[in-house]
């Protein structure tokens, strides 16, 4: 009863991850110096008057947590602040036009045609679904300059408690910034 128990524990895990889309983009500027950053402040790009929502929240000490594990330390106080990572949150409706090709005729008496197979027409179908990014910037506070950038981009998951949803944030997070600080600066 265990080993089921188990299996079935290991398969909706699996699951859960296994259906994520999650695209990582980084970039970079090769000449900043990364080896004098020492603490960083977390902010949220925000419109004027906009309340943090508990996703921000949870991508705010996301971004807190990795950047401690990376050795950094945290601080709330901008003017402390050897850089700032600013992130954005967005969500887009993104259509998908795929076009397929499908046979004419009842399995297995297709209809043959002059010795080639059965006849097909194209089938075109249009999915439509939520695309979830996170926009995370090193910004240097003395010229306000971006220094390095990194992208996630996910379809849009649903969740069954608020504790897989901070773990999905955790685990984007961590993709996000495992090539931060870049290689060629970490020497």
């Amino acid at each position: 009863m265990i080993m089921y128990r188990l299996v079935l524990l290991l398969g909706i895990l699996f699951s859960v991850i296994g259906c994520s889309n999650l695209d990582i983009e980084t970039d970079y500027n090769p000449s900043f110096d990364f080896s004098r950053l020492k603490t960083v402040a977390i902010l949220y790009a925000k419109n004027k008057g906009e309340t943090i929502t508990l996703s921000q929240q949870r991508f705010a000490d996301a971004i807190a947590h990795e950047m401690k594990e990376k050795g950094f330390k945290v601080v709330t106080d901008k003017a402390k602040a050897d850089f700032y990572m600013v992130f954005h949150l967005d969500v887009t409706t993104t259509r998908e036009i795929v076009t397929d090709y499908e046979m004419i005729g009842i399995y297995p008496f297709y209809p043959c045609y002059f010795g080639y197979g059965p006849p097909m027409f194209p089938v075109t179908k249009q999915y439509t679904y939520h695309e979830a990014k996170i926009i995370l910037d090193a910004v240097d506070p003395d010229g306000n300059k971006i220094f390095w950038r990194g992208v996630a981009t996910d379809e849009l998951q649903s969740f069954a408690s608020p504790q897989e949803r901070i773990e999905y944030t955790k685990n984007v997070v961590k993709k996000l910034l495992h090539s931060f600080p870049p290689r060629a600066s970490r020497q």
